[in-house]
């Protein structure tokens, strides 16, 4: 995905170019009297002032409903790594969406184990609602999904992306059913690169709960480019905030409306590495 890398590289600089406008923007945030200085200000305020400055997506029906469908199959997939005894246990799925207008599923497959979601979008004038429900005989890697129901929530300018979901993992080893839900908060923004083509990123965070308590931070980053006379290109990153730490990857292509398939891949980071994007 070489193109994919060249227009994450454009986006860092311009972080890059942002934190030249600190001493700016310092003047207008105001920093508490005696307050020691934060060692991630400046790449933090860098990335609000890019997001300032960035476009809102122009996702259409599909892409909404599309998106969330992937982020309820990568929450899934994130939860199950907590389960599993082994941390971080190496893993891959097979992960296809397909969505048109307001309707949508997504398949993840993993020897010989299938979860299949559906999805349904309501247009609301503030912006819409992606509702979520999971297949009575889904099981993913071993651990059959109960009960599962999820709502997402779409900016009316596309660009805040709210996912909640819950449900229970009847456990592979104790076969006791064990409540999860995930809860997380996303930014989007467009960016058009020096080819002239348009791409979606995102940035945010997600927690995944355990019995109501928080057992797992994930951050994420992704970046879409729509179908324009080429295959689109969806990738995402999703990496486990913790000093041991895992990342979750999905690479796909697809079509329009919202035809993508791809690999999702489970591996460990080794102590102090930064997976490569």
């Amino acid at each position: 995905m070489k193109t994919t890398k060249h227009n994450l590289n454009a986006i860092a600089m311009g972080v890059a170019l942002a934190i030249g406008s600190i001493s700016t923007a310092s003047a207008i945030v105001p920093v508490p009297e005696n307050a020691p200085s934060h060692p991630l200000a400046a790449s933090g305020l860098a990335v609000l002032l890019v997001e300032r400055l960035a476009l809102d997506p122009t996702f259409d029906p599909s892409e909404r409903t599309g998106i969330a469908l992937v982020e309820s199959a990568l929450s899934l997939i994130a939860a199950r790594t907590h389960i599993d005894p082994t941390f971080c246990k190496k893993a891959d799925y097979d992960l296809t969406v397909e969505a048109f207008e307001t309707d949508g599923t997504a398949t993840i497959t993993d020897k010989g184990h299938t979860t299949k979601l559906s999805a349904f979008l309501t247009e609301h004038t503030l912006g819409a609602q992606v509702d979520v429900t999971a297949a009575l005989d889904s099981d993913i890697g071993g651990a059959k999904i109960k009960n599962y129901v999820g709502d997402h929530q779409w900016s009316r300018n596309n660009n805040i992306f709210l996912d909640h979901a819950k449900w229970d993992f009847k456990h592979p080893q104790s076969g006791k059913l064990i409540p999860y839900d995930e809860h997380s908060i996303k930014d989007y923004f467009k960016a058009i690169d020096a080819e002239l083509d348009s791409w979606e990123f995102d940035y945010g965070f997600e927690v995944i709960t355990k019995k109501n308590l928080p057992v797992a931070k994930w951050g994420e980053l992704s970046w879409y480019r729509q179908q324009d006379g080429n295959s689109g290109v969806l990738a995402v990153q999703k990496i486990l905030v913790a000093k041991n730490s895992c990342a979750i990857s999905f690479e796909a292509t697809g079509f329009s409306p919202f035809e993508y398939s791809g690999k999702v891949k489970v591996r460990k980071i080794p102590n102090g590495l930064v997976p490569a994007l």
